[in-house]
């Protein structure tokens, strides 16, 4: 089994959708953990907006440490879309207040871990 040089055997994942603003101060704060992190580009579903997706490679008893340092780095904030107005003649966009942000976090186990 692969380890990770600070914290011993890789047998958990982390997969984490962070909005695009917050990923290089998230991706800082886990590196200062000592953990091996792969990006992937996303884009979310509801808003469109870019985000980005962490696969975190971690070993048992880690976990809390890792959620504690996204939760830091990776803040909600709220953004305004145009909605139309229902039952208006004409189709005049009302703002509406969203919430996004903060980070969706996956913990997963590794039942086997292999690099070719």
């Amino acid at each position: 089994m692969k380890t990770n040089e600070n914290t011993g055997p890789i047998n958990r994942l982390i997969t984490a959708v962070i909005q695009e603003q917050d990923v290089e101060s998230a991706t800082r704060a886990l590196v200062k953990l000592g953990l091996k992190i792969t990006r992937l580009p996303s884009t979310g579903g509801f808003l469109g907006r870019r985000s980005t997706t962490l696969l975190i490679g971690f070993n048992a008893g880690t976990e809390e440490a890792i959620v504690s340092a996204l939760q830091r780095n990776c803040r909600r904030r709220v953004e305004y879309i145009a909605i139309p107005l229902d039952g208006s003649p004409l189709p005049l966009p009302t703002p509406t207040p969203v919430t996004v942000g903060g980070a969706t976090v996956f913990s997963l186990e590794i039942v086997r871990y292999v690099e070719v």
